[in-house]
């Protein structure tokens, strides 16, 4: 799993360092460089997984290639820390900008804290240190060749979801895969078999029950058409228990909720969802549901979460057990967007004397 990110250049980076655990908050106010953190994870994946062009890549993320590499500088680098039961790796993902042209390079730079010193495993190494055995009889390089799968697998699993009611209102195909903007959810679950398809339909419903005014009584989603090749989704509330509302008269709060917990319902196991503001369009009063479903099905399913917010209600319903795990990002006086937790902070005792983390990050004294 992910346990570690370093940016190095990366936007407006500097070099900072963010550490994942099972449940991760990222706040800050706006332009701070939040949607910088999670613009890195998904290059991160499309560069190592994806088989479209480094520059299309470049180009898709927020920004493009002006804004990839932080001014002034020719290169940049994410430095992800990866864990695999006792061990532990660390990959590069390294961006060069030679007067224009963008170069990427991928490499395994240290193993179980063993540097390595050559980019590419099958070219050798001449780092005698890397083929002593370790503990359990593998060498170092044994623990790389390893790591080189976990790594795929791990960035291949990661999922950055931001999800869109306006594009889920109407039919989706029916698909084995969420895409990132949710807009296919109705078919996700469509794809399901009958009796998976049951039970997703009712965890969806008990956790997103609570949202509305009036409790939900279920959520489903229906094939159309003569091949039932597309499909819809539809909810059954206590106001008219009777008759069903398809996606186009539920509210945004609804389908964007829907969404999440879907995601971390189907994400694989071990893997990393980061969500960009969790809380877009939900009422402060469900704040407490939201929280209770990303604690429950997280640790439920051995999902790590990552995500960010504006919303104090939210960050005051995580409680105090959550300080470890809610990082805040800034500006430095020369302009470079730091992560720091929030446990790190000077003062941080003396400012909870008197006030809730929520309500210092509203009078922005965090």
């Amino acid at each position: 799993m992910i346990t570690k990110l370093r940016l190095i250049n990366w936007k407006s980076f500097k070099d900072s360092t963010l550490y994942i655990d099972p449940l991760t908050v990222l706040i800050g106010v706006n332009a701070s460089g939040k949607s910088n953190v999670l613009d890195a994870f998904d290059f991160a994946k499309q560069v190592v997984t994806s088989k479209q062009r480094l520059l299309e890549t470049i180009e898709n993320t927020r920004g493009g290639k002006d804004w990839l590499i932080k001014r002034g500088e020719n290169s940049c680098n994410l430095e992800f820390t990866f864990k695999d039961n006792d061990d532990e790796c660390i990959f590069a993902v390294q961006i060069y900008n030679q007067d224009g042209a963008f170069i990427y390079e991928g490499r395994t730079i240290s193993c179980n804290g063993i540097e390595c010193e050559t980019p590419n495993l099958s070219e050798g190494t001449n780092c005698q240190r890397l083929f002593t055995e370790t503990s359990d009889g593998m060498t170092i390089v044994d623990k790389m060749q390893h790591f080189d799968k976990v790594i795929k697998e791990d960035l291949q699993n990661l999922f950055v979801f931001n999800p869109i009611p306006e594009k889920m209102r109407g039919y989706s195909p029916v698909s084995s895969e969420l895409k990132p903007d949710g807009s296919n959810i109705a078919g996700v679950i469509a794809a399901l078999n009958p009796e998976e398809k049951e039970k997703l339909e009712a965890e969806l419903t008990k956790y997103v029950s609570p949202l509305p005014e009036k409790d939900i009584k279920k959520i489903q989603a229906v094939t159309v058409g003569l091949n039932n090749s597309d499909a819809m989704l539809y909810c059954f509330e206590e106001w008219n228990p009777d008759k069903a509302i398809d996606a186009r008269g539920m509210s945004d709060g609804t389908l964007r909720f829907a969404a999440i917990v879907l995601a971390l319902l189907t994400a694989k196991p071990h893997s990393l969802l980061v969500i960009e503001e969790i809380d877009n369009g939900l009422h402060p009063s469900r704040a407490k549901e939201l929280v209770k479903v990303l604690k429950e099905i997280s640790i439920k399913r051995s999902v790590d979460v990552l995500c960010t917010t504006h919303n104090p209600t939210l960050i005051n319903e995580l409680g105090g057990e959550m300080i470890p795990f809610i990082n805040y990002v800034k500006r430095d006086a020369d302009g470079n967007s730091v992560i720091e937790l929030l446990e790190e902070k000077d003062n941080l005792a003396k400012l909870m004397a008197s006030s809730s983390i929520g309500d210092l990050m509203t009078e922005d004294k965090l």
